[in-house]
């Protein structure tokens, strides 16, 4: 990613916590441009593990948010650190529910074009949540289109896509990537539902989780064996 398009995420981001959180945008440095397809969800995870293991040596942070809206490599971040791990669309999601009885989700179109919706219907059987899926709607632009502060085209089409949401049902819609948070994090929807963005979902329930003093739970998510781990999965 560009180091500009780096830096205006974390203008961003620093705009919508609270004052008195300081906040970092950091690239691990490997892996996909984006993340469009099942292929570059897995390759994503690697480089994320493997940073955050360098990240425990001197970890200076109180909370980490994955920067990805399909929450890859969530659990095993959790397994291995000892602070809150967010994962955007978890946060969404939940959020979601807790003001409609159904929800939409706005994504992406994948690779080459496809609108494939299978990972996300699996993402929210995983949180029990299915359910309350009413449908997945599509923006036909990639990824890396949305890249930049003109929100003009993403707008439009996700207010078309909205308004599909609401004729399938949907009381809420959740915005599918981090792409297009960031590009419409300041964005005033005018849809007639809740529109949530991940992005300031992710942060507030980051803060709150500091607030509260709350860690994920180690029979959940157990911690990593690091004997195990240190020479043959991560080098010391």
């Amino acid at each position: 990613m560009p180091d500009d398009e780096i830096k205006r995420r974390e203008e961003i981001t620093k705009s919508l916590a609270r004052p008195g959180t300081k906040v970092t945008v950091e690239e691990v440095g490997k892996g996909p441009l984006s993340i469009e397809s099942e292929i570059e969800a897995y390759m994503s995870i690697g480089p994320v593990l493997e940073w955050l293991f360098e990240l425990r040596k001197n970890n200076r942070y109180d909370a980490i948010i994955i920067g990805c809206a399909g929450d890859p490599g969530l659990g095993a971040a959790r397994e291995l650190m000892d602070v809150p791990i967010i994962g955007p669309a978890e946060a969404a999601y939940h959020i979601a529910c807790m003001v409609a009885d159904r929800f939409s989700v706005i994504s992406p179109t994948q690779a080459g074009g496809v609108k494939a919706a299978d990972d996300l219907v699996a993402r929210t059987r995983e949180m029990g949540i299915n359910s309350r899926l009413a449908s997945v709607e599509f923006v036909e632009m990639p990824v890396v289109e949305m890249w930049g502060d003109d929100a003009t085209a993403i707008i439009k089409q996700a207010t078309k896509a909205i308004n599909k949401a609401k004729e399938n049902g949907a009381g809420a819609v959740v915005l599918g990537c981090m792409s297009m948070a960031f590009r419409t994090a300041k964005t005033k929807w005018e849809v007639g539902i809740p529109v949530i963005n991940p992005l300031s979902a992710a942060i507030k329930v980051a803060e709150s989780f500091v607030d509260m003093g709350i860690l994920q739970s180690r029979v959940t998510y157990p911690a990593a064996d690091f004997k195990k781990l240190v020479g043959t999965v991560f080098k010391q």
